[in-house]
C-alpha cells in the first residue's frame, strides 16, 4: 500500500508546518488510474520491471493539492488522461512526461526516436502503466520558482523526501529541473556513499551536436540497481519537446546496451 504509506508520511510531514503552509502542501506519489481503485496502481508498481518516478520541481498554483488525482478529477481528467486542452496542451507538461514514460518502458530496449513516438502508444501507456510524480518542493508557489527555493526545501526536507524515495523504491529516477538541484540532491546525498556508473555526454543528430542542448547525463547504481537520469523540466519554456524527450532517453538507450536484462 505504497500510497498509504506515503499519507502517513506527509502526515508527519505537515506537523511542523504553520496552518498557512499546511494550506499550499502538496501530496504525491503513484499517480492514480481511472475508472480503478486505489489498489490498483499499487499492485501494478509492486511488480513493474521499470519503476520510474518523476521529480519535479513544484506546483505553480499556489494551493495545496493531491497530484496522485490528476488524471482521475472531474475537472481535469478527461483533458490530462487525453493529453490536450488547456494547460496541457499549452505548457507541455503532462504531454512530454508521457512522452518519457513511453521511452522508458519501451520493452527489450528497442525505444523509439522523437520522430517515431506514436501518441497513441503514449497515451495507453500513461494511462495503463504505474508511475510516480514527485514534487522536491511540496509547498505550491508560484509560476517560476527560483533555485534558491528549490535547494532550499531540499534542505529543509532532506530527511521527508529521502523516506518518500524509500517508501516507493522506484529503479528510474527522473529529475526534471534544469538548474540541476534535484539531480544533485539524489546522487549526492540520497546516494551519497554509493558507487556509480556515470554516462555523460553531448548529444548528436548525424554527427553534429544539437546547439542549445545541454550534454545528456545517467549515473546507474549497481548496489541499488537503480538508475538516476539528469532531464530537463518538462514544460518547454522555449525547449522543443525533441530535445526533452532525447535529452532523457538517450542515455537509457545506451545505458541498455550495456545492461540489455535492465
Amino acid at each position: 500500500m505504497y500510497n498509504r504509506l506515503l499519507d502517513r508520511l506527509f502526515e508527519c510531514w505537515q506537523d511542523g508546518l504553520d496552518e498557512e503552509s499546511k494550506s499550499r502542501f502538496c501530496k504525491d506519489g503513484l499517480m492514480l488510474k481511472y475508472g480503478q481503485p486505489e489498489s490498483y496502481v499499487d499492485e501494478l508498481w509492486e511488480v513493474a520491471k521499470r519503476r520510474v518516478m518523476f521529480v519535479v520541481k513544484d506546483n505553480p498554483d499556489g494551493y495545496g493539492h493531491d497530484t496522485r488525482l490528476w488524471l482521475v478529477d472531474e475537472k481535469n481528467g478527461e483533458n490530462n488522461r487525453n493529453l490536450s486542452g488547456g494547460k496541457v496542451g499549452k505548457t507541455g507538461f503532462l504531454p512530454n512526461i508521457a512522452k518519457m514514460l513511453y521511452g522508458f518502458m519501451s520493452a527489450n530496449g528497442n525505444i523509439p526516436g522523437f520522430s517515431d513516438v506514436k501518441m497513441n502508444e503514449v497515451k495507453a501507456t500513461f494511462n495503463t502503466m504505474p508511475f510516480a510524480l514527485v514534487e522536491s518542493k511540496k509547498l505550491a508557489g508560484k509560476p517560476t520558482v527560483s533555485s534558491f527555493e528549490i535547494k532550499y526545501a531540499l534542505n529543509r526536507d532532506e530527511l521527508f523526501l529521502k523516506k518518500e524515495i524509500d517508501i516507493l523504491r522506484p529503479n528510474i529516477i527522473v529529475c526534471c529541473d534544469a538548474d540541476d538541484n534535484v539531480f544533485k540532491f539524489v546522487t549526492k546525498r540520497y546516494f551519497s556513499k554509493a558507487e556509480s556508473e556515470k554516462i555523460d555526454y553531448e548529444y548528436e543528430i548525424d554527427g553534429e551536436i544539437v546547439k542549445g542542448m545541454r550534454p545528456c547525463r545517467l549515473w546507474y547504481y549497481p548496489s541499488h540497481n537503480v538508475v538516476v537520469v539528469n532531464s530537463y523540466h518538462p514544460t518547454r519554456l522555449g525547449k522543443s519537446d525533441l530535445k526533452i524527450y532525447e535529452r532523457a532517453i538517450d542515455p537509457f538507450r545506451r545505458f541498455l546496451r550495456e545492461h540489455p536484462d535492465f
